[in-house]
This record gives C-alpha cells, structure tokens and sequence, in this order.
C-alpha cells in the first residue's frame, strides 16, 4: 500500500462539538451504517470520497446530508499500526481505510467541499 500525504473523513456539523471534545472516533461516537465496528474510524484517500460516504448514509437525519464536514489529516498523525485498508470494500483499491484508534480534533482541519 502506498502511504498518502493525508486522508480524509466526513462527517456532519451537528457532530462537530462532540468531535471537538471527544476526537474522531471518541467513546460516545455511533456507527453510521450496518457494517460500522465500534471504536473504527473510517478514512478515504481523496476528499470527495470521504463526501460521497457521508451523502448516501441513510441512517442520518435527512436535514444532514445539507451539512457535511470534509476533515483532512495528515498521514503522520496517524498510529499507522492501527491504520488497515478497509475491509467493508470487497475490491479495495486502496481507496478507504480503517482506524483503530481515536484522532485528536486539533490533528483535523476542515475543508471545503
């Protein structure tokens, strides 16, 4: 696999604050689909895939889907001994990833979609 300069995580503005003092992946953090595991974060290579994730969840609030979050963070903030390919994508290309481990807010930064 080969190490990106950063990955990419969507989420949504009501869960902001909750990100901002308990991190990505934080205890009270709740699984968005079916196949989600608990204490797993999930991370794409490229913003707009991070986007299209947080757009077809159907487990949200439909007023959401108006108010995603795209995160960036950089590849070296990551423990890469908890970083795997995700294995909820049958033929993954390297396109998202899983991380066992909770990120910091302030190793995030928000960018435009």
């Amino acid at each position: 696999m080969k190490k990106p300069a950063s990955l990419y995580h969507a989420t949504y503005k009501p869960l902001v604050l909750k990100i901002k003092t308990e991190g990505l992946g934080g205890n009270s953090a709740k699984a968005n689909w079916p196949d989600s595991k608990k204490g797993v974060t999930y991370w794409a290579k490229s913003a707009d895939i991070a986007y299209s994730y947080a757009e077809t969840c159907e487990s949200v609030p439909e007023d959401w889907l108006d108010q995603i979050v795209v995160f960036e963070c950089k590849i070296e903030n990551f423990d890469l001994k908890k970083l795997f390919l995700d294995s909820n994508v049958i033929e993954n290309d390297d396109a998202t990833f899983e991380y066992h481990g909770i990120m910091p807010f302030d190793k995030l930064k928000e960018i435009s979609e």
